[in-house]
């Protein structure tokens, strides 16, 4: 008796919280839905350059416009995307994920601007390029460290694509979660 009890409530709550949910996350492809693209990278803060295994610090602004062309607020839970720079024409590595979770609002109808401080260094991007990016390098025939310190000379003027891909912002609304992939080049060509 008591398990056949106990195995209704189980199922009650499973239904109840089935019930509960909110609903999936929505295509961002419809009308209406949000838009983010990415506006512009700014060097927020800029160290001279010490040689390896020194760690140099550099902090880079993105800048998003978050485009809510729908009649109802959203707003922003979750915003996450991969940098990639390069290292040769047309050949990216990945660097960094810069991850937030603040919750930010999005009136109706509005052009909003959305800023991601990611602060890398020497020593990280090294590592990143010694593990993630290995087999990229190799094929590349490249140098870590020559690599490192030609993004660090010429980051000030963008004279190398950075790339932010495989992004990912999720709102919520009054009409449910809504999921919307991004990417971007900067400069822009």
């Amino acid at each position: 008796m008591r398990r056949v009890l106990l195995v209704l409530l189980v199922i009650g709550f499973a239904v109840w919280g089935t019930a509960a949910c909110k609903p999936g996350l929505l295509p961002t492809e419809a009308t209406g839905k949000p838009k983010v693209t990415l506006e512009r990278i700014e060097v927020q803060s800029y160290f001279p350059w010490a040689d390896l295994p020194a760690r140099t610090p550099l902090a880079l602004g993105y800048v998003f416009n978050i485009d809510n062309p729908s009649d109802v607020n959203i707003k922003l839970e979750n915003f996450k995307f991969t940098t990639f720079f390069a290292a040769a024409p047309g050949q990216y590595l990945s660097v960094s994920t810069p991850t937030t979770y603040e919750m930010v609002y999005f009136p109706a109808h509005t052009v909003s601007q959305y800023r991601v401080v990611d602060v890398l260094d020497s020593f990280t991007l090294n590592l990143s390029l010694a593990v993630a990016n290995a087999q990229k390098i190799q094929e590349l025939k490249l140098n870590r460290a020559d690599v490192i310190k030609n993004w660090y000379a010429k980051v000030g003027d963008f004279a190398f694509g950075i790339r932010v891909g495989e992004g990912m912002a999720v709102f919520s609304s009054e009409k449910g979660d809504i999921f919307v992939p991004f990417e971007g080049i900067f400069p822009k060509k």
